[in-house]
């Protein structure tokens, strides 16, 4: 067993090993919060999925290229801007996408009119510019004459990705002890909605950054010309209450930047990008990544459930399941993104699961094939070739999986062989024997049962049908047929010691005598797995013992019927006053006659404690020693001898024939009383020891020589004649109580001193419910 087991626990313990690897592996790259290019292709294409409708509140104004025509070549004159900003009176924020670094030394009355302008909107935001968003060092401010109009100012700096992509942005950042907002914070603050502003910041986290929600591709934001705004073609109502962006759009004018949405075409413009955050703020939607824990979880529980389905499913199916498993991975960090807002970088759960099925194929493959050498040596060990077949060589390790699928072929020949050579030799067996599984069912019969149910006039029983049918034909005891029916179950006896689950003498309804003998079944493990039964016909066997009584009560007749006649000759001629030596040769012929008898009686009885069958019933065996103290203390009173019974008697239930039983307790009385002298005292008792009783029968007789102990019970044995006195008898006595105590499970054992007495003890088992008790 130690074969089977140790290769399927090396192979879980390995299964489970490389489970663990996998899952520490799928987390400690999840907790990174994504794998370079292959994550942000990915975070890419489920950001362009989960566009929204475009705020109508946020408008673009958009120097474009018809506005360029018109006015001119850019740079254009502040006194244009001034002239914009007074056509946004009635909007909630302005924020001017251009730089005003440097004093206009071209037109200098131009910064003061723009400044006025500025300062009679009173909601504009201008941009300043950083030199790095993460602990700048320096900054580029509008000149003060605007700073000091504006009603505030925020950087406009981009955050780009190493592959030239702005996914996130960078909200607020320090830069000389003072807090400098994005543009689009700084907007939602002048336009009175701080609060929106605030909830944003504080959901980006301590670095201020955050995954921005795109709403849609390029121009996806409502966007009018600059110079329809300027020419007054927009009416105030359109404006009012708007958050208005000025910034550039026209080609070669401006920044424009790759986006997640904007992969396809040319960018997107710095402008769109801060009216995304614009509306992401008061939308209270934006993109974070999960803490690197929570991502190491989202990474290592696909791995988890591939490495089940890989433990637990056909391999086709497993791999449909891995397959699965990549599709609600995407679908999983897509849905969390939308509904969560949490990017769950999905890359570290598709290798892993990517990783799952090679690896655990590898280490089913190679568990497979240790577990198949392992069995091909147990097979050569267990099972040597029997029918002249090549005895299989086992590979070595470095084999390749063809060579030992070739040796498991000739394995395989051989168990067929194997399984022949069985079939044939039950095939061949002389007794109807009959294989059931453990549900019952048959799933063999040789030729015997097929002939036996055919005499019987039944249709021999076919294969996997149950033996119920089977034992309601065959026999007619329901009793009986309920033992063999749990032994077919696998029901053990109460007596384990017997290697047969059932063993019965039974007729069937043809009058034939059987015996029926059931024999479990099991698998190299142990476990129950079928019932062999055979049927032995004994009909001859039971015939002829009916015969031999016959003959034993034919002879018991004919010897008892002379000797009786010389009996009844004797007394007659005593009766009529013969002579003195006459009469002593009477007497003579009158012992010799009744020794024939009693010869005669015990052999009968002899012989038929050896054949008869016990008809076990449940005796006291206090009861019987009772009857046999007073079915002989005449005969020992007649000698001066005192036979005494030890009490109280205990009740010593037993169980046996009480005819055999009470036989062999009256000859351990008899043959004490004959080999006792005068005057001396015979007891009889009972004593309990574990499972048995011991009826004990002390004389103080001569006693036994040890040499003669050895031969006492035989037949015919008649030892210490010389010293004893020849009481007669042929030595059938004592060997009939060893025979009847055997055959109740018991025995008869002897302890003697010459010229002390002997001691003769009857030990039987006692009955279940005495033995349970004691």
């Amino acid at each position: 067993m130690a074969d089977t087991a140790d290769p399927l626990d090396r192979t879980s313990h390995s299964g489970l090993w490389l489970t663990v690897v996998l899952a520490v592996l799928a987390a400690v790259l999840g907790s990174l919060n994504g794998l370079g290019r292959v994550d942000q292709i990915l975070y890419d294409r489920a950001a362009m999925m989960s566009g929204r409708e475009a705020d109508p509140d946020i408008l673009i104004v958009a120097i474009d290229d018809a506005s360029i025509d018109t006015l001119g070549r850019w740079p254009w004159r502040r006194a244009v801007h001034a002239a914009l900003l007074d056509r946004l009176q009635g909007a909630r924020a302005v924020g001017l996408d251009l730089i005003f670094a440097e004093n206009d030394t071209v037109n200098p009355n131009d910064d003061l009119i723009l400044a006025n302008s500025i300062r009679r909107n009173g909601h504009t935001v201008l941009p300043v510019v950083l030199d790095r968003l993460h602990r700048p060092t320096a900054i580029e401010v509008p000149i003060p004459a605007l700073a000091q109009a504006a009603a505030s100012e925020g950087f406009i700096n981009a955050r780009i990705d190493s592959d030239g992509v702005v996914r996130e942005a960078v909200l607020s950042t320090q830069f000389r002890g003072d807090r400098w907002n994005h543009m689009a914070i700084s907007m939602l603050e002048v336009g009175g909605q701080a609060e929106q502003a605030q909830r944003l910041l504080q959901r980006a986290g301590p670095d201020a950054t955050i995954l921005i929600p795109y709403a849609g591709r390029t121009a996806h934001m409502r966007t009018v010309s600059y110079l329809s705004v300027l020419r007054g073609d927009l009416p105030a109502e359109e404006l009012r209450g708007k958050y208005v962006l000025v910034g550039a759009w026209a080609t070669g004018l401006g920044d424009a930047y790759p986006t997640p949405v904007s992969h396809d075409i040319s960018g997107m413009s710095g402008v769109e990008i801060i009216a995304n955050l614009l509306q992401a703020a008061r939308d209270n939607r934006s993109f974070l990544r999960p803490p690197p824990a929570w991502n190491a979880l989202f990474s290592a529980l696909p791995v988890l459930l591939a490495c089940l389905a890989l433990w637990r499913l056909s391999p086709k199916r497993a791999l449909l399941v891995s397959i699965a498993l990549f599709g609600c991975i995407l679908l999983a960090s897509w849905l969390l993104l939308v509904n969560a807002q949490l990017w769950f970088a999905p890359t570290a759960a598709l290798a892993g699961v990517a990783l799952c099925y090679p690896l655990w194929s590898w280490r089913s493959q190679e568990a497979a094939l240790r577990y198949m050498d392992n069995e091909l040596r147990r097979l050569q060990r267990e099972y040597p070739p029997i029918l002249n077949e090549a005895r299989a060589q086992v590979t070595s390790t470095s084999a390749s999986l063809e060579s030992r699928v070739g040796e498991l072929q000739r394995a395989l020949a051989r168990v067929r062989n194997l399984r022949r050579f069985l079939a044939d030799g039950l095939d061949g067996m002389p007794d109807a024997t009959l294989v059931f599984d453990q549900e019952g069912r048959m799933q063999f019969r040789n030729q015997a049962a097929v002939m036996y149910f055919q005499r019987l006039g039944m249709r021999p029983p076919r294969v996997g049908h149950p033996a119920t049918h089977l034992l309601e034909k065959t026999i007619s005891d329901d009793a009986t047929r309920q033992r063999v029916a749990d032994a077919l179950s696998g029901q053990q006896p109460a007596d384990t010691t017997s290697p047969w689950s059932a063993d019965l003498e039974v007729r069937d309804y043809a009058g034939r005598d059987l015996i029926l003998k059931c024999a479990p079944i099991h698998t190299a493990e142990g476990h129950f797995a079928g019932t062999v039964a055979t049927l032995t016909d004994i009909s001859r066997i039971r015939q002829a013992e009916r015969q031999r009584e016959e003959t034993l009560r034919f002879i018991s007749h004919d010897m008892r019927a002379p000797q009786s006649s010389i009996l009844a000759l004797v007394e007659m001629k005593q009766e009529s006053g013969a002579e003195t030596d006459q009469g002593d040769t009477l007497a003579r012929i009158a012992m010799l006659a009744n020794r024939t008898l009693h010869l005669v009686d015990d052999f009968v009885h002899l012989t038929r404690a050896e054949s008869m069958t016990i008809s076990a019933v449940e005796l006291d065996l206090g009861s019987l020693l009772q009857d046999g103290v007073d079915e002989f203390w005449a005969s020992a009173h007649k000698r001066n001898i005192t036979l005494a019974l030890q009490m109280p008697l205990p009740a010593a239930y037993v169980r046996g024939d009480q005819t055999l039983l009470m036989r062999a307790l009256c000859n351990l009385i008899d043959n004490a009383i004959k080999y006792s002298p005068a005057h001396t005292r015979i007891e009889c008792g009972i004593n309990e020891e574990p499972g048995f009783w011991r009826v004990s029968i002390r004389d103080q007789g001569q006693g036994i020589a040890p040499e003669d102990l050895t031969r006492l019970f035989e037949p015919f044995s008649r030892v210490g004649v010389e010293t004893r006195g020849d009481v007669g008898g042929a030595g059938l006595g004592l060997a009939f109580v060893r025979t009847v105590a055997e055959r109740h499970g018991g025995s008869v054992e002897v302890s003697s001193e010459p010229g002390a007495g002997s001691v003769f003890s009857l030990r039987l088992p006692a009955a279940p419910e005495d033995a349970a008790a004691a």
